[in-house]
């Protein structure tokens, strides 16, 4: 498999997989996914080139770009980058927007709850 194809394939797999998980408590598994993908990469650089010393095989497959080092890229992709995907996290409950919700009844929970919290 080509540098462009790899690229543009674990792209998809990994747009995919991080926004479904960019709403949660994420930062630390986006971390190690992007850590071990790093490795993955230069285990998969190294067997493409075994004969070739580690400078060569970073310096052949990793570039900068827009001021941000080791980009695993090529002139068509760019491997994204997990530590870059901003975790936007889910909106309270906005009751005043919703004309068919109980307003009484989310105003005595928000309250119970807060008087249990409180204790």
């Amino acid at each position: 498999m080509t540098q462009s194809d790899l690229i543009r394939r674990l792209n998809q797999v990994i747009r995919g997989w991080s926004n479904y998980h960019k709403h949660v408590v994420a930062s630390q598994a986006f971390s190690y996914v992007n850590n071990t993908l790093y490795l993955l990469l230069q285990r998969w650089a190294n067997h493409r080139h075994p004969n070739k010393n580690k400078w060569w095989r970073l310096n052949r497959y990793w570039h900068e770009y827009n001021g941000k080092p080791w980009m695993f890229m090529t002139d068509e992709y760019i491997l994204i980058n997990l530590r870059r995907i901003h975790i936007v996290r889910h909106l309270n409950l906005q009751i005043s927007k919703n004309p068919f919700l109980d307003k009484e009844y989310f105003i005595q929970r928000k309250k119970k709850l807060h008087s249990l919290a409180a204790t």
